[in-house]
């Protein structure tokens, strides 16, 4: 196969006909098939801009990973696919002026130890931002921070930020750039009774309520977790990812060096897994097309994918699934899908 060939594939120009010859080539044999995964991730790895270079400049893609454990990567399943990637796109803009539902918890004067987490007011005008599945939107905050929001995610948010106060919720993910200021910190709450409170700095914060846990990257700056319940705060640091459990194990989080591009890419238009279970790949690519997956076989989820999604068809993606991880797939509709 010509390399010609597979560049017009890799960059989603190929017709109909060169893609049904490219499919046929991979599936006759071993080597076809490494050869193409190689080629692949050589394409996907050559053309995801670094965020730390200038504009115009690129370099490959996870350049946090050796070379020897690209080449296993290769070999497991580096693929790319779809990603429509739209700033902005289908915000729904919603203005209530009640207090927000959620319990609020706050500070006892029978304890001075419990962390104080400030509270909406009552008849305070709140904004509702939210985005449907399978876009992304951007925000500019009362203060001038902004957030990028990841598919299915909501963001509250009070329309001005009043009385030294700034407060918002996020429900699904987002990418914050909060403006530094010590003495006005920013809290961002959760459904799961953990807090982040920021003095300005650039996060990536994911508490999907269909997920297992709470994931915080912090990409620069300083943040903490907050849990007034339980009475306990964190520091998190520089270039770090903390996970919460959903049993609120603020006490005994995991902690490790956070690998920035895999946990931020989607922001800029990148859905990169490495090593990650099914499960976790369903839920993903779920929010990401804004489709329905079922399993009909428990066996798929025994399996883990390394690949980065970018701009492929998800016929394209289902289709690198059964190549590398040998799943099946059916379209039953434009919003559901099978694996087994």
């Amino acid at each position: 196969m010509t390399q010609d060939t597979l560049h017009s594939y890799f960059t989603g120009s190929a017709t109909e006909q060169q893609r049904r010859e490219i499919l046929s080539w991979v599936e006759e044999s071993p080597a076809n098939k490494a050869e193409f995964l190689e080629r692949e991730a050589d394409f996907v790895f050559d053309s995801m801009p670094d965020a730390e270079a200038s504009q115009a400049a690129t370099t490959h893609m996870l350049n946090v990973i050796s070379p020897k454990r690209r080449k296993i990567r290769i070999l497991n399943a580096v693929a790319s696919a779809a990603a429509v990637f739209v700033i902005g796109a289908f915000i729904w803009l919603l203005h209530d002026n009640s207090r927000l539902n959620e319990q609020v918890l706050s500070l006892t004067a029978q304890n001075e130890k419990l962390i104080a987490i400030p509270e909406l007011e009552q008849g305070e005008s709140i904004l509702n931002y939210r985005v449907n599945p399978g876009v992304k939107g951007k925000i500019t905050l009362p203060d001038g921070s902004e957030v990028i929001l990841n598919s299915a995610s909501t963001l509250r948010t009070p329309a001005r930020y009043e009385n030294g106060k700034r407060i918002v919720e996020l429900e699904g993910e987002g990418y914050f750039k909060v403006e530094s200021n010590p003495d006005w910190p920013m809290y961002v709450r959760t459904s799961r009774g953990v807090t982040v409170k920021v003095t300005g700095t650039e996060f990536n914060l994911s508490t999907y309520s269909d997920d297992a846990a709470l994931k915080l990257t912090l990409v620069r700056g300083r943040v903490s977790l907050l849990d007034e319940k339980n009475d306990t705060e964190i520091a998190v640091r520089e270039k770090e990812e903390v996970v919460i459990g959903n049993r609120r194990q603020l006490e005994t989080p995991t902690r490790k060096p956070a690998d920035i591009k895999v946990n931020t890419s989607w922001k800029d238009g990148y859905l990169v897994f490495d090593n990650t279970p099914i499960r976790e790949v369903i839920k993903k690519m779920e929010r990401w097309y804004g489709i329905d997956i079922t399993v009909a076989d428990a066996r798929v989820m025994n399996n883990t994918f390394t690949a980065s999604f970018q701009s492929e068809s998800l016929q394209q993606v289902l289709t690198l699934l059964d190549i590398t991880c040998g799943i099946k797939s059916k379209i039953k509709s434009p919003t559901e899908v099978e694996l087994r």
